[in-house]
């Protein structure tokens, strides 16, 4: 990515000099303004990354600046300068749009370091749409989520699969979103105007097995009143998704082999070889490699599917994806008008997730229907849910006052440390960096007593 493009707006000339010097000596491209009617004309007709404006200033303060150009301009990254100490501004700024805020006199390394996290932010932006869009079809990959270094990775791959048509082995806990993955590679490939044919293995009883999959004559079993193709015949010309291939007969891998192999096969009841044009991508939440140590599946079948591998990591290794997965997941439930706290949020991160996404879209689903507002708030998860989680992060949705928050905040650090430390003063104190009078003095302040937190001896 380029160099950012700044707009400092400061009503002082010297300031609008000495930082415009400051940042294009450091190689970045500046332009100034002196009032922010010149600054809104300027926005509008250039391409800035980053807006740096002070609060104070003629025509309209900085906040109500902050908050109308972010209304207008959602990706503009702004940055308010403030009197030293008077964080009340900055708070209220921050929350009507601003990314984050400097106070005067301006510290340059500050500044610089902001700047190289405004920077990371947009490469990170520009990299997902870029993989967006080499994979065609935004519509086909709506339903993969996240912006975290392991999703982009699988990201990546599907990019990959789709540009051949190899097998594919697609691996992951259950609710992973194996099948999503599937949807992703056949859609953006050069089969996706063939059909998607997707079978749950694991859900075919062994004696139906092979004929859901290759087919039948009519007379080539009792029952079988009727020719069926099967829905590998089904699949010519496109994509072949199994779901738990672990879990196939050994029949039935054996017959896959020689699929994959020839590209033909034989109906049950049959003995000419019928030719298909199929991609195949498979699914497993099992080890294969295990399996065939153990004999369960054919090392040559795995070989087969294994051609490229795409492993979804499960979400409790990029927790940091939850609160875009929320959003996605209420959109799609038909409430995108609401809104998750961040007591409900801080909550959702700290829960494992052993069903994945799964697990998160019931959880959201089971708690948006107790909504009757524009909140989703802790309250409103599950109870059994709420239960696991002793020492849930507070919900500060319902204060108004920046104390009261720092307060609920502090007295939140102190009985998780208290906690860890397992009632612990001397310990706690020197982990969370404070003198050990001044931890007393807070543990009488929020009424805490280091007894509470001990384990109980008499169990």
């Amino acid at each position: 990515m380029k160099q950012l493009r700044i707009l400092i707006l400061d009503d002082e000339e010297n300031i609008r000099k000495s930082l415009s010097t400051f940042l294009k000596l450091r190689d970045y491209e500046v332009e100034t303004a002196a009032l922010p009617s010149e600054a809104q004309k300027m926005l509008r007709e250039g391409d800035f990354q980053v807006l740096i404006s002070d609060v104070r200033m003629p025509e309209m303060d900085g906040i109500r600046l902050a908050e109308e150009m972010h209304r207008e301009f959602p990706a503009l990254t702004i940055l308010i300068v403030t009197a030293y100490g008077n964080v009340r501004d900055a708070v209220q700024a921050m929350k009507k749009g601003a990314f984050d805020y400097l106070t005067k006199p301006l510290d340059g390394e500050e500044l610089l370091i902001i700047l190289q996290r405004v920077a990371e932010n947009y490469r990170m932006v520009e990299e997902i749409k870029a993989l967006r869009r080499r994979l065609k079809s935004e519509a086909s990959f709506e339903d993969l989520v996240g912006e975290s270094a392991g999703i982009r990775r699988v990201y990546e791959l599907i990019e990959i699969a789709a540009r051949s048509d190899y097998s594919v082995l697609i691996t992951g806990e259950t609710g992973t979103g194996k099948e999503l993955v599937a949807r992703a590679i056949h859609h953006n490939s050069d089969r996706r105007e063939g059909p998607l044919v997707a079978v749950n293995c694991g859900a075919l009883p062994e004696n139906l097995m092979e004929s859901e999959l290759f087919g039948h004559l009519k007379g080539s079993f009792t029952g079988a009143v009727r020719d069926r193709p099967g829905k590998i015949r089904t699949a010519h010309g496109g994509t072949l998704f199994l779901d738990e291939v672990g879990t196939l007969s050994a029949s039935a891998q054996v017959k896959l082999l020689r699929v994959l192999d020839k590209r033909k096969f034989e109906p049950l009841g049959g003995d000419t070889p019928i030719e298909v044009d199929i991609r195949v991508l498979a699914a497993t939440n099992e080890d294969l490699g295990q399996a065939v140590a153990a004999g369960d599946f054919r090392e040559d079948l795995y070989y087969r599917l294994n051609v490229l591998h795409i492993d979804i990591p499960p979400l409790r290794e990029h927790k940091e994806d939850i609160p875009l997965l929320a959003r996605h997941i209420l959109k799609k439930l038909g409430r995108k008008d609401l809104t998750v706290s961040s007591g409900a949020i801080n909550l959702l991160l700290r829960h494992d997730w052993p069903g994945n996404i799964r697990e998160l879209e019931n959880i959201l689903k089971s708690a948006a229907a107790l909504v009757e507002g524009d909140t989703l708030v802790l309250e409103h998860l599950p109870g059994h849910f709420r239960a696991g989680g002793e020492g849930a992060p507070p919900d500060f949705s319902s204060l108004a006052s920046f104390d009261d928050k720092v307060s609920l905040f502090e007295k939140y650090l102190i009985e998780e440390k208290l906690r860890e430390t397992s009632g612990n003063v001397t310990r706690a104190a020197r982990e969370l960096e404070v003198p050990l009078r001044s931890l007393r003095r807070k543990l009488k302040k929020y009424s805490l007593t280091a007894r509470e937190f001990k384990p109980d001896r008499s169990s």
